[in-house]
């Protein structure tokens, strides 16, 4: 089982990953930056550039992660990235803010699935480079993700990271592991699971009953419990 550290905007910048990553869990096996949001002719700001610098990451595997609504901004994002040397970007459809999702990002994407599909379509077929998706199974309700689901299938995506949850559960509420039990059967991606992994219990639960997923991203237990 791979272990990945999930992104928290304000927090998990590159001080935060160096002092985890020296002092606590030298073999997390990746990090995801806080999302990068590009701009018109502002493809990362001085301050994303400086979190994601590879002078500012050594020794650990970090995932550029980019927030956008459109293929433009993020393939001109994507190329600086790959500029600096990475392999691996990871697209945010999973950002719960309410200022995000009113500027039709993150989950806000996952309520317009036609104009998700085109954005997929351009970033896949221009790309060079590995891209994962971080995402929920739906803005407003579960039942939006089986045809999320069909749209992703059309991709070769990295891995499908799966938060349970829909925007509107934000972090509350139980994690709907039905909606899991269909990726699982019927994704043609790899998984990543991500969602409540707070203890060691947790994340057994999860490596006994989908034992081909091979990923687990944990974020919040890692801040209440650092030597989890």
């Amino acid at each position: 089982m791979n272990y990945y550290f999930a992104p928290l905007e304000g927090i998990t910048g590159y001080v935060f990953r160096n002092a985890f990553h020296s002092a606590i869990h030298s073999k997390i096996d990746k990090y995801f930056s806080p999302f990068i949001s590009p701009g018109v002719n502002q493809p990362l700001t001085p301050k994303e550039l400086r979190d994601i610098h590879p002078d500012n990451n050594k020794g650990m595997y970090l995932v550029p992660q980019i927030l956008a609504n459109n293929p433009d901004d993020f393939l001109l994002a994507a190329e600086h990235i790959k500029e600096l040397g990475y392999k691996e970007i990871n697209l945010n459809l999973g950002c719960p803010s309410g200022t995000v999702v009113s500027k039709r990002k993150g989950s806000g994407m996952l309520g317009e699935p036609l104009i998700m599909e085109r954005m997929l379509d351009k970033i896949y077929s221009t790309l060079d480079i590995k891209v994962s998706v971080k995402t929920r199974i739906g803005k407003d309700s579960p039942e939006e993700f089986p045809d999320l689901l069909r749209i992703f299938n059309k991709f070769p995506i990295e891995e499908l990271i799966i938060h349970p949850r829909i925007r509107t559960d934000f972090y509350k509420n139980n994690v709907n592991m039905e909606m899991f039990d269909l990726a699982y059967r019927e994704s043609k991606n790899p998984l990543c699971y991500n969602g409540d992994i707070v203890n060691k219990e947790n994340a057994e639960l999860i490596k006994s009953n989908y034992p081909n997923v091979k990923a687990i991203m944990i974020g919040r237990g890692f801040l209440h419990n650092p030597m989890l």
